[in-house]
């Protein structure tokens, strides 16, 4: 698992917190050739497939213009899940 760079994160979580849902998370996977970039957000009252899908545009859109990876990825946005588990300071993927 790779992490990504705190501005990138800094710039997801202000897109994604104007669109009314929480940043939770993100992973970075390399597939082969191919890279898989999974983001996870949350509401307080859960998280839909209207909800992912929305937020995949968005954010889809603003990695597309900035052009932050090279080469082929996939974009996964998800809920954490009920079972994640949790600390202090929050959700720990």
């Amino acid at each position: 698992m790779t992490k990504i760079s705190p501005a990138l994160q800094e710039r997801l979580e202000k897109l994604i917190d104007s669109m009314g849902y929480g940043f939770v998370g993100v992973e970075i996977l390399s597939q082969g050739r191919q890279m898989l970039f999974r983001l996870y957000i949350d509401t307080p009252t859960g998280v839909t497939l209207d909800d992912c899908a929305r937020v995949s545009r968005q954010v889809s859109a603003m990695l597309d213009v900035e052009d932050l990876f090279q080469g082929k990825y996939t974009l996964e946005v998800s809920s954490p899940g009920i079972d994640r588990r949790k600390s202090s300071q929050g959700v720990v993927l």
